[in-house]
């Protein structure tokens, strides 16, 4: 069959990674696969590979208009936080299913982001923007301190440092920039990740995580707990408050991972990003409740039922593995072969402490079960057939 011939299958342009391009095989729809370039395994699986540099939006355009006058697209999305916005832009120009673009665009960008949500009544930490690094140790006198210092549109923990003092906003301003900057007032206060769906304007909340994060100055993700602690009144209290919050930031059609902190008036919203969660939290979330999140991210960009499946444990235990102080790992690999464990590192690599910018996780650790204390059993075992430990680096 030529790539360019009809069918009766869905059709949908994407861009993504390989989870996704063999989800949508799965689901029997034909891939369009956007890359810049498109890697080289991934164009040997998808349908129709398209090298495009999806920095030009007219080019992109142009050329994906030409396979759609050919073959009707049904969709276009994508998983990556930086390509939100000419996936969304893309799906209007051509008139087919897609995150709204005014969503994408304030999802990309976290300014945007608390400006439609304070606009809205949703709470955010109070925020100043900073245009050039020099700005960032006025906005902390103005603000007050500890703040946050981030990147504007970039959604990962090394885009973002806790400040304590002056100087280290100073620092961050350095380390983080060149370019827009978000300073904001820290709020203390424990921190909860919300998993939604939202399909036609109407969102379902699918699970609340207690979330741990390191003691800065790098945010660094170093756990998770299902459930929350916070019990069916607290989940729902902040279920009602994510659904809000996508609301204002014009979420129509797709999946989200929101971040909330409690702080002493209430919930606040730290970050939503509209993709599947990282790291291990897909499996997480499919193990309790049923459901794949990156398979309902496909799902509703079509149109689609989510497909739903009893879960398969009341409890989980995440635990990222982080480490106090940098040198060269080591660790017993035969740890590897237990289910749950995921290491990003070899024996013999450099790590960076957990409190260091460019540090932070270097695998995880995941337990299901229905007993609390077995789960925390469980980890220790793991942890201790592991001996995960950092040696001096005398190079």
């Amino acid at each position: 069959m030529s790539i360019l011939s009809p069918d009766f299958r869905q059709s949908v342009a994407c861009i993504s990674g390989r989870r996704v391009v063999d989800v949508l095989a799965d689901m029997g729809v034909r891939t369009v696969l956007l890359g810049d370039p498109t890697p080289l395994d991934l164009a040997c699986v998808a349908d129709v590979p398209l090298d495009i540099d999806l920095g030009d939006w007219n080019a992109t355009e142009s050329a994906l208009g030409l396979l759609h006058g050919v073959h009707p697209l049904d969709a276009v999305f994508s998983v990556y936080d930086a390509y939100l916005p000419v996936a969304s832009y893309l799906a209007a120009r051509l008139g087919v299913r897609g995150l709204a673009l005014g969503a994408a665009i304030n999802c990309s960008d976290k300014a945007r982001m608390r400006l439609a949500l304070a606009g809205a009544g949703v709470a955010v930490p109070d925020f100043v923007t900073a245009a050039e690094p020099a700005d960032v140790e006025y906005a902390a006198r103005r603000l007050g301190l500890p703040v946050v210092v981030k990147k504007t549109t970039d959604a990962r923990g090394r885009g973002t440092l806790l400040c304590r003092s002056l100087g280290e906003a100073e620092e961050a301003a350095h380390v983080l920039g060149p370019g827009p900057l978000l300073v904001e007032r820290f709020v203390d206060g424990p921190e909860f990740a919300v998993q939604t769906i939202t399909a036609d304007g109407a969102t379902e909340i699918v699970n609340v995580l207690a979330q741990q994060v390191g003691p800065g100055p790098r945010m660094a993700e170093v756990g998770y707990d299902f459930p929350s602690g916070l019990g069916d009144d607290g989940d729902g209290r902040l279920g009602t408050f994510a659904a809000d919050a996508l609301r204002a930031l014009g979420f129509d059609d797709g999946i989200a991972h929101l971040q909330v902190r409690l702080g002493p008036l209430g919930p606040v919203l730290i970050n939503v990003a509209a993709r599947p969660p990282g790291g291990q939290l897909c499996a997480l979330t499919e193990q309790v409740s049923g459901i794949d999140m990156t398979r309902a991210a496909a799902e509703v960009a079509l149109g689609r039922v989510v497909t739903r499946k009893p879960g398969a444990a009341s409890r989980a235990l995440y635990r990222c593995v982080a480490f106090d102080h940098g040198g060269i790992v080591d660790y017993d690999r035969t740890a590897l072969e237990t289910p749950g464990v995921w290491l990003d590192i070899d024996p013999g690599d450099r790590v960076r402490p957990a409190t260091d910018p460019q540090g932070g996780s270097y695998g995880r650790i995941v337990v299901y079960g229905d007993d609390a204390d077995r789960l925390r059993a469980d980890y220790l075992d793991i942890l201790d057939s592991l001996r995960p430990r950092v040696h001096p680096d005398n190079s």
